[in-house]
Formats: structure tokens, C-alpha cells, sequence
């Protein structure tokens, strides 16, 4: 095909290069002339070069444009055929969806492991099913089409709209439980949605893909609601995506390069930032609880959930025995001895960086490259730190079940402790604290500059709704203080277009009205009770 268009470029074809280049030399060799033939030898390679080179970017822009664009239309046309679906019928299909990925579950998770090689299997089944049954849990029954509220003393009713077509980016992280994830948010404000999955997770995304239209087939919804970059996708492609001008909003979940591509596309969007959780241990905390809590939350996935613990703050009043409740959990919390190797072995001297091959692998393996043994199976690794420095590894957010543990000398240092760890990484998104004093609770949530602060709870779980009151989501804003545009737990909410019908009414009348109310509940109070 690609020979085939090649022939039909306006700018003159290879053969007719050829041609004129021949002449050239033709004309050197007559006059013979060694210097010029050697001058014309070179225009002829220069010039098939160059114009080949061109003709080739110029076609593959072509191309790249086409098929950017051929999907968009789709995903448009699709869009406009379920904005008006009621919501018994988008709830429904809310559901056989999540059911069929339930159904699917462990498969999807390993053939996610397989490919990506990040995580474990038993764990990235749990966030299939977290992200497909739960989210869809969160979702039944809610309204994301029509008339929300109406407030007859103001006179405004407000209605939900859907935004349109969403452009998605998913990370090898978590493949299938973003992926799903955002289909079905995307789908209950009846928008159509695009994904972009990571390079390095084509095959199961694929698969995945396949799996979510085959649902919408079977209940009478165009498959080009959900679509996916299916070969291997590049970051050009990707921001051709984000600045295509009928593609409505962007849901970046990713590295910092790609969201802040996001932002910087002019397309209205929301993006993710670095996780960095510090986590206060307080004199009061419980420890076994707290030890049992971290264990569970950074060992989940191989530690590869971005608001799950990566630096411990213990007070040391407290840290002796702390380190016995993580032991007992099957951390190893590493000597002096066994933290200079196992740092010789995770650690990119040039980059001053854990090394990439280290993200998302078991706690027991990256112990035994090190030399470190215990009697019991190790699940997390535990390395004792003491300065909060950029040019300390242990400081900044690390993807695997490994954790930095500082010891202070009380809360109150310690909360500028972590509010250092995060000013290194990490700012905008989790902090956790273990304590039952409202006091230190109040103190450690005004001072943390984060978007969640959970309280006795394991991050991972607590982070993303699992075992806490927030809103079940994987995709986790970090708000202005992380450099993005929301503090919540993103949901199908963020995806409409909210109208707001504001009726007349008089100058003052709302205020008078609130002062007459407030004259007779004054004059009238004397006479109750």
C-alpha cells in the first residue's frame, strides 16, 4: 500500500530522480572532469536521499492523520447514537460489562504480568474486579444524563451533558484495571472514549478491547464507543490524538511527559501525578495494625500502585518495636550491612535512581539478587534512611515493594519530615498517618500538601476507595498543588457538561427573602420552649 501511494505523490517520483541525477553525471563524465563527476556523484546520492526521505515523513504525516481522524469520526458518530439512551439502559450495559471483565479476570492479569512483566497475578485480579464490579457498584443508579437537581427558592435547575469524545492514556502499571475503568465512567456520562495504551501491554489491551465491543454489540451499542490505538502506539500519535479538535477531553494517566502533553494540547484534561507517600507513625499508633497495613498495601501488585506507602516516618519513641510488628509481617527491615549491598544492587549509580528492571518485581527476588535471606518469605523491604535529600534513591517514589523507614524524634518533626518528602516527589497526591489523636489527625491534614490523607488505613487500598469512603477510581488527581486540575478521585462526574437554568428573578429578592426568615425566626424564638 504504502508503494502504492508512493507513486502518487504530486512531488516528483524516485524514478524521475533518477533520471535528472543521470543526466548530471553523464554530462561530468563527458567533459571528464574527475572533480566534477565526484561532485555530481554526490548531488545524485544527496538529492534520492533527500527527496525520498521527505516523500516517505510526508506520507507517513498523511497516514497517521487519516487514521487519527478516521477514528475520531467514528467515536463521534457512536457517541451521538447513545447520548440519549436512558439510564436503566446505560446502567445495564454498565454492568454486563463489568461482569464479562470479572468473568475474565485472572486471564486479563496474566496475560497483563506476561507481557509487561510489572506485578503479580493474584493482585492485578483483585484491581480487575475492583475496577469493573465496584466501579460499577459506584456508578448504578446515579444520573449522568438529564435534569440533576432543582432548587425552586433559587429558581436553577442543573443538567448533565455529556462532553463528548475522551481521549484516554493508560499505563503499563495497570492495563486492564485503568482501561476498564475509564470505559465504564466514560460510558455513564454517554461519552465515546479512545484509548492509548502503553506500548509495552499491546497484546492484552488488544484482547481487552475485543472483549468490552463484543458487550456492546450484544446490547445494541455501536462498538466505536470504545476504541484503542491498537498497533504499537507512539507518542506522536498520541498527541495528534490530544489535539485533534473533536476530541473533548483528555484522562492522562501516565509518566509526567505524557500528561504534560495533555495539558499543553489546548484540550480541556485531567492528569495524574508522582505518588511519594509519607507515612507518620505516631507514639500512639497501633503497631500491628500499622505493620499489617503497610505490608498489605505495598507489597500489593509489587508495589506498583501510586499512592501506596514508599516512605515511612516513625517516632522513636516508637520505631524498635515497629520494626518488629513489619518483621513479624514478613518485611525485612535491612541493617546497615545489608542496605549498602541491596542499594549496590537496585540502584542506577548514573541516574542516582532505583533502575527500571526493579519496578514491579517480588520482594523475595530483589532480596535474593542482594544476598538477603530471613527464615520466612519476604513481601516487602524495608530500608532504614536518614537524610531527606533529592540525591537520596530511598526519598523519591519507588514502583516496587521497597520502602525507606526514617526515625524522629517526635510528630511534630516528623510532619515536616514528610512534608519534605514531599516537596522532593510526590506533591498533591496521598499521606498516610497512624494514630488515634484527632489532635495530630487535624494538625498532620492541614499541614500535608496532598489531595488524600487516609488515616490508619494501607494506602493502596485506602488511595483508590477500596477500603475507605472515597469514590472507587484509578485514576487519582493530585490537584494545583501537584501541577493538575482536580483533588478527587476522578469519576463518570468529571466527564459531564453541567447547564445550570437560572429563571428571573427580581433584584434582592433572594436576600430579602433570607432576611425576612431570619427577622421571624428572631421575633417568634421567645415563644418555643
Amino acid at each position: 500500500m504504502l508503494a502504492t501511494e508512493y507513486q502518487h505523490l504530486d512531488t516528483p517520483c524516485f524514478e524521475e530522480n533518477v533520471d535528472r541525477s543521470y543526466a548530471i553525471l553523464v554530462d561530468a563524465l563527458a567533459k571528464k572532469e574527475q572533480a566534477e563527476f565526484e561532485q555530481g556523484l554526490a548531488q545524485i546520492t544527496s538529492r534520492i536521499k533527500s527527496d525520498t526521505i521527505e516523500q516517505a515523513s510526508t506520507l507517513i504525516a498523511d497516514t497517521a492523520d487519516t487514521f487519527v481522524d478516521a477514528m475520531v469520526e467514528s467515536a463521534v458518530r457512536a457517541q451521538k447514537e447513545i447520548q440519549d439512551w436512558p439510564e436503566t439502559r446505560i446502567d445495564k450495559l454498565l454492568q454486563a460489562l463489568a461482569e464479562r471483565v470479572n468473568e475474565h479476570a485472572e486471564e486479563l492479569a496474566r496475560a497483563a504480568v506476561r507481557e509487561t512483566q510489572l506485578g503479580n497475578v493474584a493482585d492485578k485480579t483483585a484491581k480487575n474486579r475492583f475496577a469493573s464490579l465496584d466501579v460499577y457498584r459506584s456508578l448504578v443508579g446515579q444520573i449522568g444524563q438529564g435534569r440533576l437537581s432543582l432548587d425552586k427558592r433559587r429558581k436553577v435547575t442543573t443538567l448533565a451533558s455529556p462532553v463528548g469524545v475522551v481521549f484516554g492514556l493508560v499505563p503499563a502499571t495497570n492495563p486492564t484495571s485503568t482501561f476498564i475503568f475509564k470505559v465504564l465512567i466514560c460510558l455513564k456520562g454517554r461519552n465515546a472514549i479512545i484509548l492509548s495504551p502503553s506500548q509495552r501491554a499491546s497484546g492484552v489491551s488488544n484482547g481487552l478491547g475485543e472483549l468490552i465491543q463484543q458487550v456492546l454489540r450484544e446490547h445494541g451499542a455501536p462498538p466505536q464507543l470504545v476504541q484503542w490505538v491498537q498497533s504499537k502506539n507512539s507518542r506522536t500519535t498520541a498527541i495528534a490524538f490530544m489535539e485533534h479538535p473533536k476530541i473533548s477531553f483528555i484522562l492522562a494517566t501516565g509518566g509526567p511527559a505524557m500528561v504534560k502533553a495533555a495539558y499543553r494540547s489546548g484540550t480541556p484534561a485531567i492528569g495524574v501525578g508522582a505518588g511519594n507517600a509519607p507515612v507518620l507513625i505516631c507514639a500512639d499508633a497501633n503497631l500491628k495494625h500499622t505493620a499489617a497495613s503497610v505490608v498489605m498495601s505495598k507489597s500489593f501488585d509489587n508495589g506498583i500502585v501510586c499512592c501506596s506507602e514508599h516512605n515511612l516516618v516513625a517516632v522513636q519513641s516508637c520505631v524498635q518495636a515497629f520494626k518488629e510488628a513489619l518483621e513479624k509481617q514478613g518485611a525485612a527491615v535491612l541493617s546497615e550491612e545489608e542496605r549498602v549491598a541491596f542499594l549496590n544492587v537496585v540502584v542506577d549509580p548514573a541516574r542516582n535512581r532505583l533502575k527500571p528492571q526493579v519496578n514491579g518485581q517480588l520482594a523475595s527476588e530483589l532480596a535474593r539478587q542482594a544476598g538477603i535471606c530471613r527464615v520466612y518469605p519476604i513481601k516487602l523491604i524495608v530500608v532504614p534512611s536518614e537524610k531527606v535529600s533529592e540525591k537520596n534513591p530511598m526519598a523519591v517514589e519507588k514502583l516496587a515493594p521497597i520502602l525507606s523507614l526514617f526515625t524522629v524524634a517526635d510528630e511534630q518533626v516528623g510532619m515536616r519530615v514528610c512534608q519534605e518528602l514531599l516537596a522532593i516527589d510526590g506533591l498533591g497526591h496521598t499521606a498516610i498517618i497512624h494514630t488515634y489523636n484527632s489532635t495530630l489527625i487535624e494538625a498532620f491534614t492541614v499541614r500535608m500538601p496532598v489531595s488524600r490523607i487516609l488515616v490508619n488505613a494501607p494506602g493502596t487500598q485506602g488511595g483508590i476507595g477500596m477500603t475507605s469512603g472515597l469514590i472507587p477510581s484509578l485514576t487519582l488527581g493530585c490537584g494545583t498543588f501537584g501541577g493538575t486540575s482536580t483533588t478527587d478521585n476522578v469519576t463518570y462526574s468529571h466527564l459531564l457538561n453541567i447547564k445550570r437554568v437560572a429563571y428571573y428573578t427580581p433584584p434582592g429578592t433572594l436576600t430579602l427573602v433570607g432576611r425576612m426568615r431570619s427577622f421571624l425566626k428572631r421575633k417568634l424564638l421567645p415563644f418555643h420552649g
